[in-house]
């Protein structure tokens, strides 16, 4: 169940935002629509929150076509934020309760427990445009969670948030999607929100690329980079394998990508009877660069803005 967007096309003009882009969103489970700007995330929203029409295809929730009575239940924080400047920080939660139908006191209710969860709650008669950036998105976000909806949608949740906002806005998240509501947010910001993520949709001018389980997708890309700490000169024993690849070797820290076939453990071997090991690790390669492979972009081309 929960969402399944299925096949959807659109074009402004000559210009194809979106070709085809399917996958679902299952409830209890954090989704990321990932990618670059530009490359049709926001469109996409859109046309799932009923402000564009698709050229072609469909958005489901349960099994039946979403219509606008089900998008009045959802909860969506937009990338620009629709706050008022004025109003007091309480006073805006309360306002958008009522707008969902909640009562007065059922409004007043949820936005003071959402102020406390999102660490807000002494700013309640704060006016929004004297909040910080981070304070404000986390106020906005308030405004999307007022009337608790089953499915919540997020574009550009965590664009210019300090660390404390990200760490808080996270959490929430989480903790909605452990009580088994449907979590879709959209971000450019890749490795940002990779631990965050559990499944992912990535699109690159408007086509899916990369899609299902991160930890499935990053264990079976076949990459995995060996991390060593080792002596600035001693580099010879890597000539005894020439298919692994220096990432990068920058005074002690050398990185290497090391190909299906070879066993780390015999390069960190190599490493340590040719000189001191003060460090080592492996990783397995990061959504930003899973995203360059499968989108055929060079490998020092940057993702994020």
């Amino acid at each position: 169940m929960g969402l399944e967007i299925g096949e959807i096309r659109h074009s402004f003009g000559d210009l194809m935002a979106l070709d085809g882009v399917t996958f679902d969103v299952v409830p209890g489970v954090i989704t990321g629509l990932l990618g670059p700007n530009g490359a049709g995330k926001t469109t996409l929203l859109r046309i799932m929150l009923g402000v564009l029409s698709p050229d072609s295809g469909s958005v489901r929730y349960d099994d039946r076509a979403v219509d606008d009575e089900d998008r009045r239940r959802w909860g969506y924080m937009p990338q620009e934020r629709g706050l008022y400047p004025g109003m007091p920080a309480g006073d805006q939660v309360v306002h958008f309760g009522r707008l969902h139908g909640l009562s007065r006191s059922d409004a007043t209710r949820r936005a003071k427990a959402l102020l406390e969860e999102l660490g807000l709650e002494g700013r309640w008669k704060d006016r929004t445009d004297k909040l910080s950036g981070g304070m404000q998105q986390r106020l906005q976000l308030a405004t999307s969670l007022v009337h608790d909806p089953e499915v919540i949608v997020l574009d550009e949740p965590f664009s210019g948030l300090d660390p404390v906002a990200v760490v808080s806005l996270s959490e929430t998240l989480r903790q909605r999607a452990r009580i088994g509501c449907t979590v879709l947010f959209s971000s450019h910001q890749l490795d940002l929100v990779q631990d965050l993520c559990e499944d992912i949709a990535m699109v690159d001018r408007g086509r899916t690329v990369l899609l299902g389980s991160v930890a499935r997708l990053r264990a079976s890309s076949g990459r995995r980079q060996l991390r060593l700490h080792v002596e600035p000169s001693n580099r010879d024993w890597l000539s005894a394998y020439p298919r692994v690849t220096v990432v990068s070797d920058q005074a002690d820290d050398l990185r290497l990508e090391v190909p299906d076939g070879i066993d780390p453990l015999d390069l960190l071997d190599a490493a340590r009877a040719g000189g001191r090991v003060d460090d080592f690790g492996l990783d397995l390669p990061t959504l930003s660069q899973l995203f360059l492979a499968a989108a055929d972009r060079p490998l020092d081309q940057t993702v994020v803005s």
